[in-house]
């Protein structure tokens, strides 16, 4: 079954998806040109993304930081990364999220500022790595995921329990769509 996270927002176009038992170095994928008809790949460590919805608040975060003006980075695909890290400097997102070399499951993610789908891109990425598409599944610990995000058990227990309420999950959510307020 493919899994590749979809969606849309401000002219752009996304597509998401968790690509294991990778057989090619990620790191020569994207020494190639990233780029195909104006879509950008980003290719990322797992362990940092707490969820699907993680990834599509990242996507719009990047898109209203570039349509408003107050983008980091020129790169779509870069300002997607600063945005899921909720980092505000490129080399402390890359430092957490960027690829090391030997990765054996990644997450690939293509931006198309068209209408152009940018899944078949995520498709041959896959393709390139030697990996298969598989349903996206939380791969970092909790912990882990505490520690990149600065959250404390604190704040962890000041957030509403619902029956489908991950608290974490909210509070990487909202660090990463408001990462552009000062």
């Amino acid at each position: 079954m493919e899994a590749i996270i979809k969606s849309s927002y401000k002219g752009y176009r996304f597509a998401a998806a968790l690509i294991c038992g990778v057989k090619h170095n990620p790191l020569e994928l994207l020494s190639r040109d990233s780029t195909e008809g104006g879509a950008a790949i980003q290719i990322l460590r797992p362990d940092i993304v707490v969820s699907e919805r993680h990834l599509v608040a990242a996507f719009a975060a990047a898109v209203a930081s570039i349509s408003a003006g107050y983008a980091r980075s020129k790169r779509v695909e870069m300002e997607f990364l600063l945005k899921l890290s909720a980092k505000r400097q490129i080399q402390d997102a890359l430092r957490i999220a960027g690829l090391t070399g030997g990765e054996d499951t990644v997450i690939v993610a293509a931006i198309s500022p068209t209408r152009e789908d940018p899944e078949p891109l995520v498709k041959k990425a896959a393709e390139i790595l030697g990996g298969s598409i598989e349903p996206f599944r939380r791969v970092a610990s909790r912990e882990r995921l505490m520690q990149i995000f600065e959250i404390s058990e604190r704040k962890l227990g000041a957030v509403a329990k619902g029956e489908n309420v991950d608290p974490l999950e909210l509070l990487i959510i909202e660090k990463v769509v408001s990462s552009y307020v000062e």
